[in-house]
């Protein structure tokens, strides 16, 4: 069995609860879908951010002709390159499109940006395909599942109306009562009408004394078992997040998340020593990005994006380096259905999960564009099935509805 195309398909519709709860504003999701000469495909999905609907025209190019069932090699190649004189398949010179193979290297020189955000639906699309091909989910081609029920947690950055306490306690209350059992909510979202400053990356003692304020308004409406969460979205400096997270440590939270500039684990390590709150860092890392933090000691939960990590493969890597220093899992999610199923299934495989983020929850075309033989979400998590692969497929009508000007149908 031989790949004989990469293709993807844009999806543009509305986002009805975006940051900071607004309205009106569109959002893209992109589908990929690798197929083979013996007729099986798989689908994946990426992010629609720059560069990456490039990647996936070098990955075409590049790795039409490989056995499918080649997965880490395929990731591997692309991310790092391989010696000379290279695997006797490598591409070289100037292939269709007048796109430059590199052999050496990854295309842009360096394993993180969009190459890895394009491979990771490459990743996912093979799994699913060779899955398909075997005739088992893909949760067996990473080992087996721990757990056929994967828990989920939701992204709701704020209510639109951030000064109404009624608007606080309605959105915790609707998370609940859907059966979910731990939330998220965006600290430079909660309070943003007390900023005096937009560049300075710091808090008010007013926004930070509202924050707490309305976060205790979800706390009284949802109870002391429900997990709670914020993100800091690495918007801030040391002790602002410093302060901020102690002001918020008698809500009991599960995780501080991102609450320093990525690039510098040391600045998060300072943040990790004062925190009462445990920091989760890592949406946008690779494998060795967690590496460096966790020997920085700058992080007490993982927190990797299935599109932005290099895949199922990669995630459940940086899962068992996390539980080699016994440190949990959570698994950022930035993707519609496609991405949410994926990710499922390789965090029924990591023994130290935690849970699984969705964003969407408003916005119904996003956990629609893919049918399976199971809902989306069953009392707040992600039921598993032994279909084979993912156990997905396109739901034609919603992509046609839904599908970006310019775009082809994926058929």
């Amino acid at each position: 069995m031989k790949i004989t195309d990469i293709r993807s398909m844009r999806l543009l519709g509305p986002l009805h609860h975006g940051q900071g709860g607004g309205t009106g504003d569109m959002i893209a999701k992109v589908v990929v879908r690798v197929d083979t000469d013996a007729g099986i495909y798989g689908l994946g999905e990426v992010d629609d951010f720059m560069g990456v609907r490039e990647g996936i025209a070098y990955l075409r190019q590049y790795f039409q002709g490989r056995d499918p069932f080649a997965i880490n090699p395929i990731v591997s190649e692309l991310l790092y390159g391989t010696l000379a004189p290279h695997p006797v398949e490598a591409k070289r010179g100037v292939m269709p499109g007048r796109i430059r193979a590199i052999p050496s290297s990854s295309p842009t020189a360096t394993p993180w940006g969009p190459v890895v955000w394009a491979v990771s639906g490459v990743e996912m699309a093979l799994c699913d395909l060779v899955g398909k091909a075997l005739k088992t989910p893909a949760y067996n081609l990473l080992g087996g599942k721990f757990r056929d029920k994967v828990r989920v947690y939701l992204d709701r950055s704020s209510p639109l109306k951030v000064t109404q306490p009624a608007a606080w306690k309605k959105m915790a209350a609707e998370a609940a009562e859907a059966g979910f059992t731990q939330m998220k909510f965006d600290i430079d979202y909660i309070a943003a009408e007390s900023v005096p400053d937009v560049w300075n990356r710091s808090l008010s003692l007013a926004q930070i004394n509202r924050i707490v304020d309305r976060l205790a308004l979800v706390r009284e409406t949802v109870g002391r078992d429900f997990e709670l969460c914020v993100d800091c979205h690495r918007a801030y400096n040391v002790p602002n997040a410093i302060r901020v997270a102690q002001a918020l440590a008698p809500l009991n939270l599960l995780w501080l998340e991102d609450p320093t500039a990525m690039t510098k684990p040391n600045g998060c390590a300072m943040v990790r020593a004062k925190s009462p709150i445990p920091v989760c860092v890592g949406e946008m890392f690779i494998a060795e990005q967690f590496s460096l933090f966790i020997d920085a000691e700058a992080c007490d939960i993982l927190h990797p994006d299935i599109l932005f990590c290099g895949g199922l493969h990669q995630l459940c890597q940086i899962a068992r380096e996390g539980e080699l220093h016994d440190l949990p899992l959570a698994i950022h999610g930035n993707g519609g259905a496609l991405a949410t199923v994926a990710a499922a299934h390789a965090a029924s495989v990591c023994r130290n999960f935690l849970g699984l983020e969705y964003h969407f929850i408003e916005t119904a075309w996003i956990g629609e564009y893919v049918r399976r033989d199971a809902p989306l979400f069953q009392d707040g998590q992600v039921p598993l099935t032994d279909a084979p692969g993912l156990g997905v497929e396109l739901d034609k009508e919603v992509c046609r509805k839904y599908l970006a000007p310019g775009e082809e149908l994926l058929a």
